[in-house]
């Protein structure tokens, strides 16, 4: 297979179909193959004794072969024109095995589902996730729980979660890499959770409503200023979004058929994902996909 590629990790459940499903749509839009990927232990802990090592060995390619067989019938079903081929690799971690494949294969991006026992809709970050999401040398596409139940057939914006910062030119860039990519409307989003009251008392109120009125007239000219940056070639509409915290504003944000990409903190290792509290709690609260670009990752993949 050539051109970009993506990777999906694969489970044997929900969360496996979700991964799929995601990938399956992102890939036909993006013109991408995809490498159905299964991460496995890399060795048996115990005595070593042959016997039972071949066992073992034979348990873990069966296993392989049920889940890959799995992901590709339900890639059949969501996106059939897609190609695909298949990979077992090896690794203590999930997350940190699917990024070390990815890297291997020159991947543009690296697929996975939420993790279980999370709410419908949104996105629950366990392990892998947190492997991936501190470590990727790629972008990272999560998929909400459920996703697979509703797969649309294509998405047809791009949310960029925007907040000035030093990175800015950077986070612009990467969201309308994949805008680009998607061939979708752009949305620069800011979200702006209310912080408490500094004051108590009525005669203060006016005081904090000032405050918080002067915050929103700096976010708003940021995210008009950061829309400007883009240029014709990508108008991008712009939207504050307030609440008491982060899932409040989120919820009564518009959601449609879309990827939301969520930049990642300015702290943080240099050539790896590092996400913020502020960022995790998007993440988290965010009803559709979500897109995660790292620092320092090489991009040339997006390019091909």
């Amino acid at each position: 297979m050539t051109g970009m590629r993506i990777v999906v990790g694969c489970m044997p459940d929900e969360r496996g179909d979700d991964a799929v499903a995601l990938a399956g749509v992102l890939a036909r839009q993006m013109g991408a193959g995809l490498t159905l990927t299964y991460v496995q232990p890399e060795s048996l802990p115990g005595t070593g004794v042959g016997a039972v090592d071949a066992e073992w060995s034979g348990y873990l390619r069966a296993e392989a072969a049920e889940v890959l067989d799995g992901a590709a019938r339900r890639l059949a079903v969501v996106a059939p024109e897609v190609p695909y081929d298949t990979a077992v690799h090896a690794h203590r971690g999930s997350g940190r095995g699917l990024g070390e494949l990815a890297e291997m294969r020159g991947a543009a991006m690296a697929v996975i589902g939420s993790a279980p026992g999370g709410r419908s809709g949104r996105v629950a970050v366990g392990s892998t996730a947190d492997q991936l999401l501190h470590g990727s040398p790629v972008p990272v596409a999560l998929a909400p729980a459920g996703f697979a139940a509703s797969v649309p057939y294509r998405l047809t914006r791009t949310t960029l979660a925007f907040h000035r910062s030093a990175r800015s030119v950077a986070t612009l860039t990467c969201g309308r890499m994949l805008r680009d990519r998607l061939d979708t409307e752009l949305r620069l989003l800011t979200v702006l959770a209310r912080p408490r009251r500094l004051h108590s008392g009525k005669q203060h109120h006016g005081v904090d409503e000032q405050m918080l009125q002067s915050v929103r007239d700096q976010l708003t000219a940021d995210l008009e200023a950061a829309a400007d940056a883009l240029g014709s070639h990508a108008p991008a509409a712009c939207e504050l979004a307030e609440g008491d915290d982060v899932p409040g504003a989120l919820s009564a944000v518009d959601w449609v058929d879309e990827a939301l990409v969520v930049s990642v903190s300015d702290a943080g290792p240099l050539t790896r994902v590092f996400v913020g509290d502020v960022s995790l709690k998007i993440i988290r609260a965010a009803q559709v996909p979500v897109v995660v670009f790292p620092r320092g990752a090489r991009l040339d993949a997006w390019h091909v």
